[in-house]
């Protein structure tokens, strides 16, 4: 699989990507390697290159390395969401009489959260930054596309699975995000 491949399709032709992605054979591992580690970056790369842009200069050195921190632990939140969420649905994916398990689940996530990642580039400039927006609703779209080839989601079941997983992703967020306060340690986003 190529990944820039792979984005364009799942942007200009996201029923036939998903037909692909069905029949692929995939495991968490290579998931991760190909296409979560890398796309997972881009905010968090985004937000540093656009502090970087504005007044990185005047940060000082606790400001950078408070960022660069913000940066890593970010990151580790980015990479921590879909795995989680994929366990989540594959609890989750007999209640909506669909059949696959956490491989499948995180094929549907990764694949599905690419526009958000994607759209995290907008993070570098602080007047674009509510553009990501946009990525998180073709998201949403790309997801519910992916319900049926993916996790063998019967139709009339794509919009309650969708909706809740809606509801997991925002308070696994939310756990996820309470965690790391409770840590005290920095970092970007919700």
């Amino acid at each position: 699989m190529n990944l820039l491949r792979r984005v364009a399709g799942l942007l200009t032709s996201p029923a036939r990507e998903w037909a692909t992605i069905a029949g692929e054979p995939a495991d968490i591992g290579s998931l991760y390697a190909r296409h979560i580690m890398i796309l997972a970056a881009i905010p968090e790369l985004s937000v540093l290159t656009g502090l970087a842009m504005t007044g990185g200069r005047y940060l000082g050195a606790a400001g950078i390395v408070t960022a660069v921190t913000a940066a890593m632990v970010s990151y580790a939140m980015a990479l921590t969401m879909p795995l989680a969420t994929a366990l989540a649905l594959a609890f989750l994916a007999p209640k909506f009489k669909s059949d696959g398990g956490t491989t499948e689940a995180l094929k549907l996530v990764a694949y599905a959260w690419t526009p958000v990642w994607l759209a995290g580039v907008f993070s570098a400039f602080v007047g674009w930054a509510r553009l990501d927006l946009a990525g998180g609703l073709y998201a949403v779209y790309l997801f519910f596309g992916g319900l049926t080839p993916v996790m063998g989601t019967p139709l009339e079941q794509r919009v309650p699975f969708t909706l809740v997983t809606a509801i997991t992703i925002m308070v696994l967020s939310i756990g996820l995000s309470w965690l790391v306060a409770q840590a005290h340690l920095p970092h970007f986003g919700f």
